[in-house]
């Protein structure tokens, strides 16, 4: 906050004096004379030894903040738009634009941008991790990444669930794809900051076969379930368009039955009515069958919310619509940064008390 803070009172003296420093310029109306240091209180605490440029001939008077004023309303609300809004330049350019009463540069923006986020970025990702999380899901969103050109990336994500239904973002790693190696490594470093494992009961994932073989690496002998939503998809991709919806729908009520028993009966009922007609979709979900029903060896209040990978969707339908409306691909940092944002956004919210862990909740 200090950081950000002080880049803007540099910019604000930048625009009186319309020139930057050494900068010369037939537009320059003064000049540079150091700074002073002072406090400046905040909804965050005080800052501390704050440095306000002066000029040398006349008075800098910063917008941001009277000369005695002491607390800064104007910086929480901007900090809390930052907050809310995943430290997008574009709007944190008109943040500053309303507390300075002038515009400033894109790249002083990218820089209070960065300043910022970077510190959360790196809080989110060596935060140590208590080992007291009883379901942990997995996935990955494909993500377009600006290097040297444009390339697709994959940001692996990991959500915990604790014993009381309290929810936490984990990790998130940009990736080149899903391989084993990847996933082995984000899981390493889960494992390295404190998840052991040993309170976890099932790790719910898509069925990425580099994501399976890293978890039996990583935490063998743990349950597995597969996302039925994932599967369903699986299946209504081999399936002849004439007979897709009703087949679907068959297999939905696999899911639907009241017990492992009787899943699997359904499951036999449904097979021998397509099997000759869709043979490659009948295939496709009797091979994973068996992992798509590890729900029922639990309580059926939590059937719903650990079959799928769904918990973790919330956090990428939050991306999704902070990186459509950009024209141009974030750099790999920056998209880091930016779901690191998110995430402590969403963590904040899922650290309120849960009223009950049921589907209803």
């Amino acid at each position: 906050m200090k950081s950000m803070i002080e880049e803007l009172l540099e910019a604000g003296l930048t625009n009186r004096l319309q020139a930057s420093p050494h900068e010369r310029s037939p537009m320059r109306n003064g000049y540079r004379n150091g700074s002073y240091q002072r406090k400046l209180g905040t909804f965050y605490g005080t800052i501390d030894d704050l440095a306000v440029p002066r000029m040398r001939a006349g008075h800098y008077e910063p917008e941001l903040f009277a000369s005695y004023q002491r607390r800064a309303g104007t910086i929480d609300q901007a900090i809390g738009t930052l907050f809310l809004n995943g430290v997008s330049t574009r709007k944190l350019h008109w943040i500053a634009k309303e507390l300075l009463g002038t515009a400033v540069s894109a790249s002083t923006v990218s820089n209070i941008a960065a300043v910022i986020s970077e510190k959360e970025l790196r809080q989110f990702q060596n935060k140590e991790l208590l080992d007291e999380y009883r379901f942990l899901f997995l996935d990955g969103i494909s993500q377009k990444v600006r290097e040297i050109g444009v390339k697709k990336g994959v940001l692996l994500c990991a959500i915990g669930v604790k014993h009381d239904g309290t929810k936490e973002i984990l990790n998130a790693r940009l990736a080149d794809a899903e391989s084993e190696k990847d996933w082995t490594a984000c899981l390493m470093d889960m494992k390295t900051r404190g998840l052991l494992g040993k309170k976890l009961e099932l790790i719910t994932t898509d069925g990425a076969a580099g994501l399976i073989s890293a978890i039996k690496s990583v935490y063998p002998f743990k349950k597995r379930q597969r996302c039925i939503a994932h599967k369903l998809r699986n299946v209504a991709s081999k399936l002849k368009r004439a007979n897709q919806a009703i087949c679907l729908a068959g297999a939905k009520l696999i899911f639907a039955a009241s017990s492992r028993t009787e899943a699997i009966r359904r499951f036999k009922e449904w097979k021998e009515k397509w099997a000759a007609y869709e043979e490659s979709a009948v295939r496709s979900l009797e091979k994973d069958l068996y992992e798509c029903l590890d729900y029922y060896d639990f309580e059926k209040c939590l059937w719903k919310k650990i079959r799928t990978t769904n918990v973790i969707e919330r956090s990428f339908r939050e991306i999704r619509r902070r990186t459509r409306p950009m024209s141009i691909a974030l750099s790999p940092d920056s998209t880091e940064r930016l779901y690191a944002g998110i995430s402590k956004g969403l963590n904040r919210n899922y650290q309120l008390p849960p009223v009950e862990f049921t589907h209803n909740s």
